[in-house]
């Protein structure tokens, strides 16, 4: 178990975007079973210290530990992604009710979002996830596995819960 243990945490440190326990078994001829029970037992080892592992964008991934961000802050050069507040709101749109149409994101947020689109795909915050079974056939946008892991959320499931009336978009 401990060379096995040692194997998984390897690729879980050295894997640039989160690696799923499927993927693990897969590459390494790996029982399911026994990678999913070695990276619970990490996931417990890694609970209280600098450097945790946490399950983000359906794979798991090593992080600082949020406790110590501010203490590690100057030794870590951040280069962000910048998101402005028409972005947001067209990023919460789309999150929210994707599959969702530019025309769709057009009626709910009352502007044209053409430019914010474009910048959300260009930053790999959302795509272009199939096409409407309506005239003209518009294309349908969905976030992606990058969003998750910006936001760092393991699933669409943990956005926070908010109901319509509480969404008002201004400019």
């Amino acid at each position: 178990m401990g060379e096995l243990k040692n194997l998984v945490e390897a690729v879980i440190f050295i894997s640039v975007e989160p690696v799923s326990s499927k993927q693990i078994a897969e590459k390494l001829g790996i029982e399911l079973e026994k990678v999913e029970d070695v990276i619970q037992k990490l996931e417990h080892e890694y609970k209280n210290r600098g450097i945790v592992l946490k399950r983000v964008a359906g794979g798991y991934k090593f992080f600082t530990s949020p406790v110590l961000s501010s203490k590690i802050k100057p030794f870590v050069e951040e280069r962000p992604v910048k998101l402005s507040k028409p972005l947001l709101e067209v990023l919460a749109i789309v999150a929210y009710n994707q599959p969702i149409t530019k025309k769709e994101i057009w009626q709910i947020r009352g502007h044209n979002s053409d430019g914010a689109i474009k910048s959300l795909l260009e930053k790999g915050l959302i795509k272009v996830v199939g096409r409407a079974d309506a005239p003209g056939r518009p294309k349908l946008y969905g976030t992606t596995d990058a969003f998750l892991q910006h936001f760092g959320l393991a699933s669409l499931n943990d956005l926070p819960k908010v109901e319509l009336e509480e969404l008002k978009w201004e400019e």
